[in-house]
C-alpha cells in the first residue's frame, strides 16, 4: 500500500447529522415532504430531473425569502459534529490532505470546509443568484455517485497522487463508485449493505477512525 496522503469526506449524514437539501427547503417555509416526494417522483422515472429541479426552484422563489443573504445565514447556522471537528484537527497534525466531497448544496459544503479549516471542497450542487442575490435557478447533477467520482479523479490529478493514495469517509450509497475506486472506504454508521461490502472498514463513530489512519 501506498503511503495514504488524502483523507475525503463526503459531508451530510458524515460530518453532520442533517440533509443540506431539507435544511434549505424547510428554511424557505417550504414543505420537506413535498420536497421528498419530487424527489421520489425523479428517481422512480415519473418526470426528469430537470423538471423536478424546475419545480423545486419556483417553490423556493415564491417563499420570497430565496436570496443569497438568507440562504448563507442559514447554512452557517448548522452545527458541526464534535467528534467531526477533533477528527479533522487529529488528522491535519498529522500532515494530511483534506477535502470535502459531497453531494450537497456548494454554499452549504463551502461553509462546512471553511469551519473545519480543510484544504479544499467539490459539492454536487450549486445554487445560481442573480446580480440581485435572489436565487435565479439550481444546477444539479443526478448521478451522485459517478459525480463523485469524476470529482475525486480531477482531485488526484491536480495533486499529482494515485488513487491507492486516497481515503475516503463516507455514509451512503452515493459513495459507493468512490469506495469500489479508492478500495479505502471508511464506512461510518452505514445502513447501505452495498456500502458496507465495499467499504475497506466500518465504523460505528468517526472517532475510530483515529485507530485505522
Amino acid at each position: 500500500m501506498k503511503k495514504i496522503k488524502l483523507i475525503c469526506f463526503d459531508v451530510d449524514g458524515t460530518l453532520i447529522d442533517a440533509n443540506s437539501w431539507l435544511i434549505l427547503t424547510e428554511g424557505l417555509g417550504c414543505s420537506p415532504q413535498e420536497h421528498v416526494d419530487i424527489y421520489s417522483r425523479c428517481k422512480r422515472g415519473e418526470m426528469t430531473f430537470d423538471e423536478g429541479v424546475r419545480i423545486l426552484t419556483k417553490k423556493y422563489q415564491d417563499s420570497g425569502k430565496a436570496n443569497e443573504i438568507f440562504i448563507n445565514d442559514l447554512f452557517d447556522k448548522i452545527e458541526i459534529k464534535e467528534e467531526a471537528e477533533d477528527l479533522i484537527s487529529y488528522l491535519k497534525k498529522k500532515g494530511y490532505i483534506i477535502y470535502l466531497i459531497s453531494s450537497a448544496i456548494d454554499k452549504h459544503v463551502e461553509m462546512v470546509a471553511k469551519k473545519l479549516g480543510v484544504d479544499g471542497f467539490y459539492a454536487n450542487s450549486s445554487l445560481e443568484f442573480d446580480n440581485n442575490g435572489v436565487l435565479r435557478g439550481i444546477k444539479y447533477y443526478p448521478d451522485e455517485g459517478e459525480r463523485k467520482l469524476q470529482q475525486l479523479r480531477e482531485l488526484i490529478k491536480k495533486l499529482g497522487i494515485s488513487m491507492a493514495q486516497v481515503v475516503f469517509v463516507g455514509d451512503s450509497e452515493n459513495d459507493i463508485e468512490v469506495f469500489k475506486a479508492t478500495k479505502q472506504g471508511i464506512a461510518v454508521k452505514a445502513e447501505n449493505e452495498e456500502l458496507k461490502k465495499a467499504a475497506w472498514k466500518t465504523v460505528d463513530a468517526l472517532s475510530k477512525i483515529k485507530d485505522i489512519i
